[in-house]
């Protein structure tokens, strides 16, 4: 049986589409879209998103009447398992009011809503960035009040840790593997037996240090940090989470150029990617201590693990813990048409946002 699967990834300024027919990518793009348009409320770019999106369809000569599923990248929601979710009335009103957060991504669940309603197709997400598998014991912090939240990069992680699975020919829900997904953000999981049971908050800066965040901050000093500098909340959050990191260290989030930088041997940069380095492996060895010590493979993904000086720098800390995969850059369209394919093939079940 083959099926056409739309696949939609909305980000801040551009619009990732996809045609696959079963797991064969047909066409992809990538749409970018003018600031006077990014610039309005998100409610308001769904016209033209959508506009743009059937306008690649008519470009590939594809009739959109034709899809079987649109598979669209999750949004901030509620705190849900992963898997793959039908895109019911529930989400949606909760994408259209950011009810749990606003974000680009919000989008692409309401678009494939209408592609829902006009095209009596089926529309889901899989994987979205607020997958929830933590056990209680990482949870809780030594503050009553405040706990522990799992927010990372899931579908590129969870793609990975099914593509190394099958590559040892296991399923997913067989493995022991720590992901660390490395981009403008770094989050690092401990992926047991098809489960997330421990991930860093890397939306928020919790972790290592990246391109542009600041990491885990030592409590005391940062909170007189806020003060002595009259900091709200706003100003807070964008110093740790856009200012930080080779931000506030270079005056840079372009990793390529200071790693040239290190690499010519200039110090202030070795200094930075040796720190960064650390404070990963530091990162994966907490995993491992969630996992218990059973862990088959650790996994380097995302835009940061290109780089064969960075891995290099991390391997001696990690090596005693168990053996190292890179796969890199992200794979979250084939990753969002593999979801699609899973559920309408009958290989996995749907699940209901509730």
């Amino acid at each position: 049986m083959r099926y056409n699967i739309l696949v939609l990834n909305l980000g801040s300024t551009s619009t990732k589409v996809a045609i696959y027919n079963n797991l064969n990518s047909l066409a992809e793009e990538t749409l970018r879209h003018p600031s006077s348009e990014t610039v309005k409320p998100m409610p308001e770019q769904i016209e033209y998103r959508l506009k743009a999106i059937l306008g690649f369809l008519t470009e590939q000569n594809f009739d959109p009447s034709t899809i079987d599923i649109v598979s669209a990248r999750g949004g901030t929601l509620k705190p849900i398992e992963g898997g793959t979710y039908n895109i019911n009335d529930q989400m949606v009103t909760d994408l259209l009011e950011s009810r749990y957060g606003r974000h680009a991504s919000n989008m692409s669940g309401l678009i494939a809503d209408r592609f829902r309603n006009k095209y009596d197709c089926k529309a889901v997400i899989t994987d979205p960035v607020v997958v929830d598998e933590l056990v209680d014991e990482v949870r809780m912090t030594g503050l009553k009040g405040i706990e522990r939240k799992s927010i990372f990069h899931a579908l590129n992680q969870k793609a990975v840790a099914r593509k190394y699975a099958e590559s040892v020919h296991k399923d997913y829900e067989d493995i022991n593997v720590i992901i660390c997904h490395m981009g403008g953000g770094i989050t690092a999981g401990a992926h047991r037996r098809g489960r997330v049971i421990d991930v860093n908050d890397g939306l928020s800066g919790e972790g290592p240090m990246s391109p542009n965040r600041t990491g885990s901050l030592p409590n005391g000093a940062f909170a007189k940090y806020v003060i002595d500098h009259q900091l709200d909340y706003d100003s807070a959050y964008e110093l740790i989470t856009k200012k930080g990191g080779f931000m506030s260290l270079a005056g840079t989030q372009d990793a390529l150029e200071l790693e040239k930088q290190a690499l010519s041997g200039d110090g202030s940069a070795i200094a930075i990617y040796e720190a960064m380095a650390v404070q990963i492996a530091k990162e994966i060895a907490a995993r491992a201590a969630i996992l218990k010590g059973e862990t088959e493979q650790i996994i380097f993904t995302g835009g940061l693990a290109y780089s064969e000086y960075l891995i290099n720098l991390i391997n001696p800390y990690i090596s005693f813990i168990a053996p190292i995969t890179v796969y890199p850059g992200e794979e979250e369209m084939s990753a969002l048409a593999e979801g699609a394919y899973r559920v309408i093939s009958g290989e996995e079940s749907m699940k209901t946002y509730e």
